[in-house]
């Protein structure tokens, strides 16, 4: 069965709002192009996935995107995350049903061999599998057998929210606790962190 990743991603000037207090409006837009990118090749690394649908009102992030192999949908005005996932589900939808695999753009800790186990983790029949985020709160990977299994509700609990559609449609429900995908990049000493393992701290590039 065919497998899409869907990457929401937000513009480059936007993403990463708790940082902007502690960053130059450039440095923001950098950290959010590395993390997008690192995401982005992470995902085309992963021989089980054939699709990868990047959706953003960013244009260098679609542009990239064409240019590195991927599909680029450009996301609705005035969207949310929410309207961004959901849009990327129906576009699906319309052009090659199959399961879907829905995976944020900031989780730098996530490796290559993490994706690949949690593919590993597809079944036959239906079922949705959540990687919560650390807190157990947050959605940060969501792998579904088929794209009509989820009405996105990011924000406020929707680790709790996405269990318990799983649960009205009598799917399959996989909780898997996996350390990387779990950890997302909010705060200033998650940044401090990410610089120390990164060969090319978060700076602003000199051209």
């Amino acid at each position: 069965m065919t497998l899409w990743a869907i990457l929401p991603v937000k513009p480059m000037t936007k993403g990463k709002s708790r940082l902007h207090g502690c960053l130059e409006a450039e440095e923001v837009c950098y950290l959010n192009r590395c993390l997008f990118e690192e995401t982005f090749q992470k995902l085309k690394a992963c021989s089980e996935i054939d699709h990868i649908l990047v959706v953003s009102q960013d244009e260098t992030v679609l542009e990239y995107t064409l240019q590195s192999g991927g599909m680029a949908l450009k996301e609705n005005l005035q969207s949310s995350l929410n309207d961004a996932v959901s849009q990327a589900l129906a576009f699906i939808l319309e052009t090659e049903p199959g399961m879907i695999l829905i995976i944020p753009a900031d989780l730098p800790w996530m490796t290559e061999e993490d994706l690949e186990e949690l593919i590993r983790f597809h079944r036959d029949g239906q079922f949705m599998v959540i990687v919560p985020d650390q807190n157990q709160w947050g959605t940060n990977a969501i792998l579904l057998s088929n794209p009509n299994l989820l009405t996105p509700q990011y924000g406020r609990r929707s680790f709790q929210k996405h269990a318990q559609q799983a649960a009205s449609l009598s799917v399959e429900l996989i909780v898997w606790l996996n350390k990387n995908i779990q950890r997302d990049l909010d705060s200033p000493q998650d940044l401090l962190i990410y610089n120390k393992i990164k060969f090319n701290p978060i700076h602003i590039p000199t051209e």
